[in-house]
This record gives structure tokens, C-alpha cells and sequence, in this order.
């Protein structure tokens, strides 16, 4: 979930997407499926109840671009599924674009909802996110947009080969990196912090 009692601060992070990641062990009572008609109803509900957006209306309003683009929703966009219950809990989505005129990848809503954070989903959505990005777009590197907000989940990107950016930017948001690690000092783990600090490029 989103820690809004701290400042904003937008952070850049770059993959190389270089090499086949390594899938952790999905716990038992859970699978993965990708997207099917219906799920943007429980993709909603994850982004609301992390606070990215503020109701289920705005989150779907996401879907008015991804309807053009069915087929590849179905390849890209992933979901970790309760078994008991058959609902979505966690999601993320491999998702491209453009930078300076070439083909990049760009992750979007990478998230969990809040009372299965503790399980290491939200981690495992990532890695999967991951192994989308190199099946259909090896050696492309792939960029993120986040921010101190979500300072905790900085530390599982890192983990997963993400490298934070001291200049570089993509699209049209900002690089405040210098902002961001002033005000993530304290709040993000030190050990993330100075892993933060000493991969950037």
C-alpha cells in the first residue's frame, strides 16, 4: 500500500531484461492466470484498495486504451489467483512502449491487495512480470515510473534487476531522484537504501 504521509517524488528504474529470471515457488493454494474478461473488475478493486486510484471507476477507465489491444492484454497481463476463493489478489502487466523512438517495455500496476502482502505475492507477480517481458521482448530493456510512495516496493524491483536512474527519464515523467532519496532516508530499510544508492546509474 501506498505511504502517503511522506512527499512525492517520482523514481525512475530501468531493467536490462538480459537474461531468463529465475521463477520463485508459487505457494500452495495459489496460480497464476492471465487476463480473462472480467478480471479488469478485480484489477480495480487491487488498485483501489492500494490507493492508486480512488474508485473502481477511475481505475476502469485504464481499459478504455488496453480494449485495443485484446490479444496482447491476454499475453501481458498476469494475475495471482486465490484457488479457495477464485479471486485475483495480486497483478501485474508487461506492458511496452517507446523511448527515444525504440521499442522499450513498461511496467504497469504491479500490485497486491493489502491483506495478502505478507505472503511474498506481490514478489512473485514481479518475477512472472519479468519472464513475460523476456518471452516476448528479450534483451529490450524495460522501465518503470514509481515513486517514494511506494518505497517498500522499490526494494523487491531492486531485487528483481531493476536499476534506479540518477537522470535518465522516459515518456513524460520526471527523474527526481535526488528528491526521492532525501526523502526515502529513514523510511526505506538501510540496507535497501544504500543498495539504492550504489546501483544507481
Amino acid at each position: 500500500m501506498l505511504d502517503k504521509s511522506i512527499e512525492f517524488h517520482s523514481v525512475i528504474m530501468r531493467h536490462p531484461n538480459n537474461r531468463k529470471p529465475e521463477l520463485p515457488h508459487i505457494p500452495q493454494g495459489f496460480s497464476i492466470r492471465f487476463y480473462e474478461k472480467g478480471y479488469e473488475q478485480d484489477w480495480a478493486d487491487i488498485q483501489v484498495a492500494v490507493l492508486e486510484f480512488p474508485n473502481r471507476e477511475e481505475a476502469l477507465k485504464c481499459y478504455d486504451y488496453y480494449w485495443q489491444y485484446m490479444e496482447e492484454l491476454k499475453k501481458r497481463q498476469l494475475f495471482i489467483i486465490d484457488d479457495k476463493s477464485g479471486k485475483p489478489v495480486a497483478t501485474a502487466n508487461a506492458w511496452w512502449t517507446e523511448v527515444d523512438g525504440q521499442e522499450a517495455g513498461v511496467v504497469f500496476g504491479l500490485s497486491c491487495l493489502p491483506e495478502y502482502q505478507s505472503k511474498g505475492l506481490g514478489r512473485i507477480a514481479a518475477a512472472y512480470m519479468m519472464d513475460c517481458f523476456y518471452r516476448l521482448m528479450p534483451g529490450v530493456p524495460v522501465w518503470l515510473d514509481t515513486q517514494t510512495w511506494s518505497y517498500k516496493a522499490i526494494g523487491i524491483y531492486m531485487d528483481i534487476g531493476f536499476i534506479p536512474m540518477r537522470t535518465a527519464t522516459y515518456s513524460e515523467v520526471p527523474n527526481e531522484y535526488e528528491e526521492a532519496l532525501r526523502v526515502m532516508n529513514g523510511k526505506m530499510r538501510k540496507d535497501k537504501y544504500k543498495q539504492f544508492i550504489e546501483l544507481a546509474e
